[in-house]
């Protein structure tokens, strides 16, 4: 495509992102994104993505939870962050058996939950909440992504939860419906699996419409939390929210991207010990003649 025919809008938060140089009538900055295009007969997908987008405005484009949005590429695509993790759900396939660490897990469920509750003080219901829509950016944060079948406002939605994240006979999409997906995500980021793993379709439906919800005994936190999401026992996000905030731990607030490491534990002990060695030095112990 010929440059003139692009129709890229650069939104102002760009210019945060890494300075490359500058001429005599332009300036250069890093763009670490992608393209997502959409076939000719998904065009109503591509408005709504971009209709919530807009909805969200340029508070949206700097929340930390969502992912960002650069602008509209041409007819069929748009330009969006790159999540080089992929998403949760991607990144646990890719772990395999690798545990990811607690401190991490309960850091994505905080920041999974309060996009939601942002996305739904804008009048945003998701739609398809799950690991496979929640991204890990380059730091290994949390971003929700993927809106081409939400319902703004009520309206029109073109996507609809997994059966797992779905209470059963329910068609339209509501603080409920969202609040129930968000506890098989928060399952799901806890236990690194979807709920009832290797059950068919069917068989998933009936044990939700019998109550019977996948055991959380081995689950280090968030108990209470998933539990309430799937009794439906909370009227608003930001409860959700709330009760997870209560769990997270202190630890987490030194996070400053990525994971806790043991060489940082080592390194801060080590700091705190150097007046001791200080004094201790054999010219020090020494006793005067």
């Amino acid at each position: 495509m010929a440059v003139e025919e692009s129709t890229i809008q650069i939104p102002k938060y760009i210019y945060d992102n890494e300075f490359i140089g500058a001429g005599l009538s332009a300036w250069v900055h890093r763009l670490d994104a992608v393209a997502k295009s959409y076939p000719s007969h998904l065009a109503n997908e591509k408005d709504k993505e971009i209709a919530v987008y807009r909805r969200l405005g340029q508070e949206g484009s700097w929340y930390s939870g969502i992912l960002r949005f650069y602008g509209i590429l041409d007819d069929t695509s748009i330009v969006l962050q790159h999540a080089p993790y992929g998403s949760i759900r991607d990144y646990f396939r890719k772990c395999h058996s690798q545990l990811v660490p607690l401190s991490t897990k309960l850091r994505w469920a905080e920041q999974a939950v309060g996009a939601v509750a942002f996305l739904h003080s804008r009048n945003i219901f998701h739609c398809d909440l799950s690991c496979n829509n929640i991204f890990l950016d380059k730091d290994m944060n949390a971003v929700i992504g993927d809106f081409s079948g939400s319902s703004v406002d009520g309206g029109e939605f073109f996507s609809w939860y997994e059966t797992s994240h779905s209470p059963p006979d329910i068609s339209s999409p509501s603080t409920k419906t969202e609040i129930f997906a968000l506890g098989s995500v928060l399952y799901e980021i806890m236990t690194q699996e979807k709920p009832y793993k290797g059950l068919d379709e069917h068989l998933i439906e009936d044990a939700l419409r019998r109550r019977q919800f996948p055991s959380l005994d081995s689950l280090p936190m968030l108990k209470i939390p998933i539990t309430k999401c799937w009794n439906q026992q909370y009227e608003t996000i930001d409860e959700l929210l709330q009760d997870i905030k209560l769990e997270v731990p202190p630890v987490t607030a030194f996070h400053e991207s990525g994971d806790w490491h043991a060489p940082r534990l080592f390194l801060l002990g080590f700091t705190a010990l150097l007046p001791l060695v200080w004094l201790m030095r054999p010219g020090r112990l020494m006793t005067k003649c």
